[in-house]
């Protein structure tokens, strides 16, 4: 059988991780440093995102082939779980553009001077974006931004002006083209197969394999998300137990 437009897709992906691995190598590696010195340091790596760019925060912890030191900040109100009604898109596209809402958020959240924060977003303009490494950066964090290049020259949507670009300590871009889909299929205007989160996923687990690559080196201890126990709930108990601690710091 041929190859069809299910294919186009896959490989147009692979041109595009494969992209990423050789212009940033630094970049990555730089990420994997800063995160590994905070957790060294007894801090966390908070990550953060909204819509379809929480969808990386939900994949890197807790997860098989993770660990802890890794602190996601979910909002299920950033997210969606109807189309339509209540917990739906437009609701959460609206609390996107709300200012002082991410501020809120992350009051709750005990992020502190030392830490990281890593905000997801294609292009990086969103009001809780920029909200979200706003107060990180006015707070002591170093942010990590992963976003698109080709999308981030947008106009910001935060009435500061400012941009995750710009904030960002670090950048890695998922080079994602601005319309965000990879294929165009005969017969319709717009181009399909959406290639910002999955690329970014990729970058997050990218990042958190050199994080541990780093810790394993200096010695320092982490407690893995891993399938070895006979029983599973006992691994699940131990690594929740271990996260659990690792939110309580000291004031």
């Amino acid at each position: 059988m041929s190859a069809g437009k299910s294919t186009t897709y896959l490989r147009a992906v692979a041109t595009l991780l494969l992209a990423v691995s050789d212009e940033q190598p630094s970049e990555l590696e730089q990420a994997g440093s800063m995160m590994a010195r905070t957790i060294e340091q007894g801090g966390l790596v908070h990550l953060f995102g909204s819509g379809h760019s929480m969808l990386p925060v939900l994949e890197v912890f807790p997860r098989y082939g993770s660990f802890v030191g890794l602190h996601p900040l979910v909002d299920p109100r950033l997210m969606w779980f109807n189309v339509l009604g209540s917990g739906g898109v437009p609701e959460m596209l609206f609390l996107q553009t709300v200012e002082g809402y991410a501020t809120v958020f992350l009051d709750g959240q005990g992020l502190r001077t030392g830490d990281v924060l890593i905000v997801f977003s294609h292009s990086g303009t969103s009001v809780v974006a920029v909200e979200a490494a706003t107060y990180a950066k006015e707070r002591g964090l170093d942010v990590i931004a992963v976003l698109s290049r080709d999308a981030a020259d947008s106009p910001s949507r935060h009435s500061s002006g400012e941009t995750l670009d710009s904030l960002a300590d670090l950048r890695i871009d998922t080079l994602a083209p601005r319309a965000d889909a990879l294929v165009d299929v005969e017969g319709l205007s717009e181009p399909v197969g959406a290639a910002s989160t999955v690329v970014a996923t990729a970058i997050a687990l990218a990042m958190v394999t050199s994080c541990a690559a780093r810790l394993a080196s200096s010695g320092h201890a982490i407690v893995q998300s891993a399938r070895e126990e006979a029983d599973e709930h006992v691994a699940y108990r131990s690594v929740y137990e271990a996260y659990e601690q690792s939110l309580r710091r000291p004031a």
